[in-house]
């Protein structure tokens, strides 16, 4: 049997909760090449600096 453990760290900068990575509200993204980015709501990558996903994912 094979248990795996899954952690997620937070990196709200939007403030002080530490429910998920977001900023401004926003769920932010890794993208392949590493940019930070969350999705507008009109479905476009809005990229952010890399130090908001700093520990994400």
């Amino acid at each position: 049997m094979i248990i795996l453990t899954i952690t997620f760290n937070s990196c709200d900068r939007s403030n002080n909760s530490s429910e998920s990575c977001s900023y401004n509200g926003h769920t932010l993204y890794t993208g392949e090449k590493g940019g930070c980015y969350y999705l507008s709501s009109g479905g476009n990558k809005e990229y952010v600096d890399k130090s908001y996903c700093s520990g994400c994912n």
